[in-house]
């Protein structure tokens, strides 16, 4: 009777085996999901639990690793509109004002470059390697800029500090993932948000009172001191994480050669490429170059997309990006959000100052302070998202609802600013709907990929995230750009037929805001009016990207937290 029944048994297990063995895996994929997305007393930067006498650690490592984080976003940002603000006079030292706007456009090829790879990167050396890295890269690229005796070396250093923006300003909601719970995520990236904020809202002012001052060459130099603090308290407070990947054999305590071969090197620098082609595609678009200027990159983006296309999903054991994140309805739908909103956002912050000019005679500091309503909005949405989600564990409606603001906000710039000179001061008020879209938007899309993806994932999804934030971003800037400067030139050639050096005329307007306020009072209207049609163009690009926002937001799949 014995023998039967262990028979039985054992004629019954292998049966039974297989479903089983899968369900003891859902199950505990379930137990490890639910306890990141639930607990409140996660073990910060370790991939084993610590005992629970280590809870007060564990809120201190929060307390400290974020705070020291946020000095690097902060510089970054700083950077930025720093570096806008002083261009001018930088690339007139060196006779070269033609060429002023590569200042800003070295930096972001390079910072979008680069940004993807950190993610995966970061699995493989460590959160802190990398953000150490990125923090030496943009130190030593700000040196160079401020030693430079010729153009191309400035240049060159601003290339250097974009690939250390990239990791400053990706990886640390990257660490914040992990080491806070999903539901509280979002309120740690508002004051990320903050940072980021404060940063771009300060460097303007900054860097105009460096060049009066004791000159533009400080711009640099005054960066690199701030930088060389934010990477001793990195070293000093953040810890080390290395995700393991499902190898069985896998150890993250392998030396630096097996890391190193992890990486998807082919991967790495065909996306690179592909990245700075089609980049330099958009930047050729509004330049008076011949069509092959851009034909040609924009051919090189493709081919060598679709290069990286067969390298991640043929040959690549690891992918530097994988192609399934680009796939999956979870996360596309998340980056087209942030995409679409951004691209609004900025096609209408390179707009508006250009209106106020117009319309009130206004110089650039002046009429750039008119953004200022959007960029409080952008960091208000940042505080209530977090404050929301930690207290609901839901996203959804909110992102519903802040989309549709940020569309009525610019639908009532196009239909108020699009034809008139004259409005109430407070309407300048309708900018700080969308960029109450585009803070929440920032963590709510953040907050959703954390939500969908196992935790081994995040940091590629992450840097992707901002990543295809900044292309969008540059989308928008050049697409309005483009549609302005067409859209001026059809009206202009329209509306000055039979006038005396009318080609004189409309490339004096095209390329200079300034130039108007000498023409003729009938001319200057004609402009004006050129102008304005113009600038309906661009308000309608923002309002047709904001529509897109707002169908990416009705079709996301919220996960309560």
């Amino acid at each position: 009777m014995a023998d039967a029944d262990v028979d039985e048994t054992t004629a019954l297990l292998p049966a039974d085996h297989g479903a089983l063995s899968d369900d003891l895996e859902r199950r505990q994929s379930y137990t490890t999901s639910l306890r990141r997305i639930s607990s409140a007393n996660l073990p910060p930067y370790h991939e084993a639990c610590t005992p629970s006498g280590d809870e007060p650690s564990s809120a201190l490592t929060i307390w400290t690793v974020v705070p020291v984080s946020l000095l690097g976003v902060f510089v970054a940002n700083l950077d930025g509109s720093l570096i806008i603000a002083s261009s001018q006079q930088i690339a007139s030292e060196f006779d070269a004002l033609s060429s002023a706007s590569w200042l800003v456009t070295s930096f972001v090829l390079a910072l979008c470059a680069s940004q993807p790879l950190y993610g995966k990167l970061s699995d493989i050396f460590g959160r802190r390697s990398n953000l150490t890295v990125s923090y030496i890269f943009f130190a030593v690229g700000c040196f160079l800029c401020g030693v430079g005796q010729q153009y191309w070396q400035v240049i060159a250093g601003r290339a250097i500090s974009g690939v250390g923006g990239a990791g400053m300003t990706a990886l640390v909601s990257i660490i914040i993932a992990d080491v806070v719970p999903v539901r509280e995520v979002a309120s740690w990236r508002s004051y990320v948000n903050i940072a980021a904020t404060t940063g771009r809202a300060l460097g303007g002012p900054l860097g105009g009172v460096l060049c009066d001052t004791i000159g533009w060459r400080w711009c640099f130099y005054g960066q690199v001191p701030p930088t060389v603090i934010g990477l001793v308290l990195i070293l000093w407070k953040l810890p080390n994480k290395t995700v393991k990947t499902a190898k069985p054999d896998d150890d993250h305590d392998f030396p630096f050669r097996q890391k190193l071969a992890r990486v998807d090197v082919p991967g790495a620098l065909v996306l690179m490429a592909s990245i700075v082609s089609f980049l330099l595609a958009l930047e050729f678009v509004t330049e008076d170059l011949p069509i092959a200027y851009c034909v040609i990159p924009g051919v090189v983006s493709f081919l060598s997309l679709a290069l990286f296309y067969y390298i991640e999903k043929r040959w690549a054991s690891e992918p530097i990006l994988p192609i399934d994140l680009f796939t999956n309805p979870a996360t596309l739908t998340a980056y087209a959000l942030a995409g679409f909103q951004m691209a609004g956002q900025f096609g209408l912050f390179y707009s508006v100052p250009i209106y106020f000019q117009i319309i009130s005679g206004t110089n650039v500091g002046q009429a750039g302070l008119r953004l200022v309503p959007s960029v409080v909005g952008n960091a208000t949405a940042g505080l209530i998202a977090g404050y929301m989600i930690s207290k609901t564990g839901r996203y959804k409606l909110l992102t519903v609802i802040a989309n549709c603001a940020g569309w009525v906000g610019y639908l009532l710039v196009l239909l108020r600013w699009g034809r008139n000179t004259i409005h109430h001061p407070a309407e300048t008020l309708y900018i700080f709907l969308g960029g109450f879209a585009t803070g929440t938007d920032q963590s709510t899309t953040f907050v959703h990929l954390a939500a969908n993806l196992d935790a081994s994932r995040m940091a590629v999804a992450g840097t992707t995230l901002y990543l295809v934030q900044n292309l969008f971003l540059l989308l928008g800037i050049q697409l309005a750009t483009a549609i302005l400067q067409a859209r001026l030139r059809i009206r202009l050639n329209e509306g000055l037929d039979g006038v005396r050096h009318k080609k004189k005329i409309i490339d004096s307007a095209v390329s200079s805001v300034r130039s108007i306020r000498t023409l003729p009072l009938r001319i200057r209207v004609l402009v004006i009016r050129a102008y304005l049609d113009g600038l309906a163009c661009t308000f309608a690009m923002s309002l047709a990207f904001a529509t897109l926002g707002v169908i990416a937001a009705l079709l996301l799949r919220e996960r309560k937290l």
